[in-house]
């Protein structure tokens, strides 16, 4: 695998640490499957692809390979990390936990700033149409919900694992778009009503469906199929 087709880095002005934007770009390009699983990152070649001096990169390399998405082999370097079936399990089991409570404090705390953005995501959801997008889009809506609990270690660790998600959700997120698109309706409209304890169980069960769909589009996770209930 090559890193062919990364962007230059635009060197605007005010936009932030170099090596951060560096990071960023590398982490949509995994996300977005542009640098799929097995793809080899020289920090050398990089740098002259993105247009940037060697030092952000490693910078960014070693951020990435701190939060996971990379590693680093003996003698080789670094590459993009790839999908397991335990990490799938782990993720979607944190999930379920994690977001399930988050949601239902959504519920108790939302704003209505806050449900407005909620309303322009799913318009933005229900136009999507592929699968990186929706993907995006997605990953979006549950880092909005978890916002609006005001808790901000809560919204860092949702954000966390929804990045994650994406990793994955991609795979199914065309069949999964109508499905997706009412689950999340039903959320906000749970939220908007304040109703807690419904916003949780269908955060829950949202989470659960999901899990579900890429086990059976993913051949070899089906091993995992159980969950957390059944580990």
């Amino acid at each position: 695998m090559t890193t062919m087709g990364l962007p230059r880095l635009e060197r605007a002005a005010g936009a932030g640490n170099t090596g951060d934007r560096v990071r960023d770009m590398l982490a949509e390009g995994i996300l977005s499957g542009l640098l799929p699983p097995g793809t080899h990152l020289n920090a050398d070649s990089l740098a002259k692809q993105i247009g940037v001096s060697h030092i952000p990169v490693r910078e960014a390399l070693r951020s990435l390979a701190a939060d996971g998405w990379i590693d680093y082999r003996p003698h080789l370097g670094a590459y993009v990390r790839a999908r397991t079936e335990d990490e799938l399990a782990d993720l979607f089991e944190a999930r379920l936990e994690l977001e399930g409570r988050t949601t239902a404090l959504a519920a108790e705390r939302r704003t209505a700033d806050q449900l407005a953005e909620l309303d322009a995501i799913l318009t933005r959801q229900a136009a999507a149409e592929d699968p990186l997008d929706l993907a995006r889009v997605n990953a979006e809506f549950h880092i909005a919900v978890a916002a609006c609990s005001q808790n901000e270690w809560m919204t860092g660790f949702v954000r966390s694992l929804s990045m994650r998600a994406r990793f994955y959700f991609s795979t199914v997120a065309p069949i999964r778009k109508e499905e997706s698109l009412r689950d999340h309706r039903a959320i906000v409209e749970a939220l908007r009503r304040r109703d807690s304890a419904e916003a949780e169980r269908i955060g829950r069960a949202h989470v659960a469906s999901t899990r579900a769909d890429v086990a059976r589009a993913w051949p070899g996770a089906e091993a995992n199929q159980q969950g957390p209930e059944g580990r």
